[in-house]
């Protein structure tokens, strides 16, 4: 029997339904193979096709929206962004499936990265090859796609996640709902900790130790202690519970709250006066709820010119 024909005899309410009962999952991975990422702009021929009209409080351009498409690259792959509870909903109500980009990579750099509190970029997954070279699946958050809801019943879905892994799964659950959801740091405390501390990051090399033990470290988390410079930070790490994830042991966490406390005091405006390194299960519900996250990939200041 021909796709098509499958679709067809599978009616749409129940179309959610099956997708779960074939393994569609927030996270199921598929080929990207000939997927375009599309956007819209406004057409840029505002001098012949727009006319510029002016109102009391407000200017408005009358032109059309231009709907630009470019092919991903043929290695990437899509990964399903969508909640599995959504995946389900009935294409009546949700026609569409969110997918993000993702591609596999052995740079270092970009690993690294995405093993950190990254807003832009997600580790899925390690591997090594026979030669002992790491690659990883790396979840992409700024290009997005929809999918026809149906189109997936043609497809078989594949795992982005290691087999039997518990934490990765959770973890990219809250990935996506954090970049919508991260509050900006005022401008003073990006200038006196934040900025500081990523750019001490970004000069250090990828085989110094502390890289190994910022792989190991899931969150940054501070508090301030008095809002006047310099800032009295207490710190926290919270661990990546992740099994390919490397172990921070207390000598190792001492090591990276020693660094970060000479970086602060460097420039002045900050001192790190108390640091512990903790897991999910033991940091309190109010101190997660109520502490600053430090992204160690960007800036978040509340200044759209501060750099990132």
């Amino acid at each position: 029997m021909a796709g098509n024909e499958i679709v067809q005899i599978i009616k749409p309410e129940v179309v959610g339904v099956v997708l779960i009962q074939r393994g569609w999952r927030q996270g199921s991975l598929l080929e990207a193979i000939s997927a375009p990422k599309s956007w819209l702009a406004l057409n840029d021929q505002q001098n012949t096709d727009q006319e510029k009209t002016e109102s009391p409080g407000k200017t408005t351009f009358q032109g059309s929206w231009v709907l630009n498409q470019e092919a991903l690259d043929a290695n990437d792959v899509l990964i399903i962004a969508s909640q599995t509870c959504d995946i389900k909903r009935s294409p009546l109500q949700e026609p569409y499936i969110e997918v993000i980009r993702g591609y596999w990579s052995s740079d270092r750099g970009v690993i690294h990265q995405a093993g950190k509190n990254s807003s832009r970029l997600f580790l899925m997954q390690r591997r090594s090859s026979n030669n002992t070279k790491e690659d990883a699946l790396i979840a992409d958050a700024i290009v997005r796609i929809q999918i026809e809801k149906a189109a997936l019943l043609l497809l078989t879905p594949k795992s982005s996640f290691k087999e039997n892994d518990k934490v990765t799964p959770h973890k990219f659950s809250e990935w996506l709902a954090r970049r919508y959801n991260r509050p900006a740091l005022p401008d003073v405390i990006v200038n006196a900790i934040q900025k500081p501390i990523v750019k001490a990051i970004d000069k250090l090399p990828i085989a110094h130790n502390l890289q190994r033990v910022l792989d190991g470290i899931d969150e940054l988390l501070f508090f301030l202690r008095n809002d006047t410079i310099p800032f009295q930070v207490d710190m926290i790490f919270l661990r990546d519970e992740r099994n390919d994830a490397p172990y921070v042991s207390d000598e190792d966490a001492a090591g990276l709250g020693g660094w970060i406390g000479n970086i602060l005091q460097k420039g002045n405006k900050a001192i790190l006066m108390h640091w512990e390194i903790l897991s999910r299960k033991e940091i309190s519900v109010y101190d997660y709820s109520n502490a600053y996250e430090l992204p160690l990939d960007y800036y978040t200041s509340w200044n759209d010119s501060t750099e990132g």
